[in-house]
């Protein structure tokens, strides 16, 4: 019996030391995790692509959804250096070819930015988009393509017709578009819209104006068979925006900062209004 005591004694304090132990092994265990992530900060943005197909009591339909991500540099008016932004682009395309495409963009900073909502969000209706190299978010529905600025997610100018793209310099390009005259146009004789761009930004918009009404509407329906030229003629002051029409061509002068409907060419009975001045 005297010989099971010292065993007995030997299990009590290593139980004692053991229950004055455990709490101050487990704090520090904690405080080496905590110290371990401190300082450390992690956000994650998840959605990917995928292609579905459902069976509707016979009838099958199908929905593709492509999701990409992007790091871009958008220059900022006002800041002197680009934004660096996530954009996460999304297009939804059904089986009726009818889709949607939007587009959201996050600060690149901290990993906190990503928590946020995004800087803006444009949804809109779209069978294709894309990112362009001019700092814009081209959409596509019916064979019209709209632009948007890369910067506030502003809507910029529409475009029925192929771009015509040029430089002044290396570092100074160039965009020119043409699309119909919308019903707010069209009801006071627009014909078409002029867009000049720099990327990202619009420059001047003008709307052809046509006097004569039928005259007007034979020109409208026959724009989709025109397309915009650019090309150099030193008589007339340097670089030339040209659509040839069936009853006439345009010509409008451009610089690099402006597109000059005071020296512009024009058919008679035809004129070019400014957007921002129409009334």
């Amino acid at each position: 019996m005297r010989s099971t005591w010292p065993f007995i004694a030997g299990a009590i304090i290593a139980g004692l030391v053991t229950l004055f132990t455990m709490p101050i092994l487990v704090a520090t265990g904690l405080i080496m995790m905590a110290a371990g992530s401190f300082g450390k900060d992690e956000a994650a943005l998840s959605g990917g692509s995928g292609f579905s197909m459902r069976d509707e009591r016979g009838r099958i339909t199908s929905k593709l959804i492509n999701t990409t991500y992007s790091i871009v540099s958008v220059p900022i008016t006002g800041e002197p250096r680009p934004r660096r932004t996530l954009l996460r682009q999304r297009v939804t395309v059904g089986d009726d070819g009818i889709g949607k495409a939007s587009l959201s963009a996050w600060l690149v900073g901290a990993p906190s930015e990503l928590r946020k909502a995004p800087l803006f969000h444009i949804s809109v209706a779209a069978h294709s988009a894309n990112l362009g190299d001019d700092f814009l978010f081209w959409t596509e529905t019916a064979g019209r393509r709209t632009a948007y600025s890369l910067a506030n997610g502003d809507w910029l100018f529409d475009a029925d017709m192929p771009l015509v793209t040029f430089a002044f310099e290396a570092e100074t390009r160039r965009m020119a578009a043409l699309s119909k005259a919308d019903e707010e146009y069209s009801a006071k004789g627009g014909v078409a819209v002029f867009t000049y761009a720099a990327p990202g930004r619009v420059l001047r918009r003008a709307v052809l104006v046509v006097d004569d009404p039928m005259r007007a509407g034979m020109l409208r329906a026959t724009l989709s068979a025109t397309k915009l030229v650019t090309y150099t003629d030193e008589a007339l002051g340097g670089r030339i925006v040209e659509l040839p029409l069936g009853s006439g061509t345009v010509r409008i002068p451009v610089t690099p900062t402006e597109m000059d409907l005071r020296r512009a060419v024009v058919p008679a009975g035809m004129r070019l209004v400014p957007i921002q001045l129409w009334g």
